[in-house]
């Protein structure tokens, strides 16, 4: 299991990783590892709100690194909210290309507009 994680720089000013405490808690209750450092976020990237879907992807583009720990594993990739699905796509390619065998992604809310 592993966090879609906030870059360095968003982590230090909110002091908490909201998707990082979800997997912690998760983890532990169905006894399965969370290893932290798996995916970095390694390019600071402007907040979604309000971008549009084509914004949001060009927006996460190349923004994740993924560690070769996760070669050859299934992945779970978890995360507080899924919109566009635009951040966990790229989290996915970044696992992906770093040697996981599969991802799959989990989320706690699906936004939506009616609009």
């Amino acid at each position: 299991m592993v966090a879609l994680p906030l870059h360095t720089r968003r982590y230090h000013a909110r002091k908490y990783d909201q998707a990082q405490l979800l997997v912690g808690v998760l983890a532990k209750r169905i006894g399965r590892e969370a290893p932290v450092g798996w995916l970095t976020r390694t390019r600071e990237t402007q907040r979604q709100v309000g971008l549009s879907e084509t914004e949001r992807a060009n927006n996460m583009a190349d923004a994740f690194t993924a560690s070769s720990m996760v070669k050859g594993r299934e992945v779970l990739l978890v995360d507080d909210v899924f919109t566009t699905g635009a951040t966990a796509r790229a989290a996915a390619v970044a696992l992906r290309g770093a040697g996981a065998t599969r991802v799959e992604v989990l989320t706690v809310a699906r936004a939506f507009s009616l609009a």
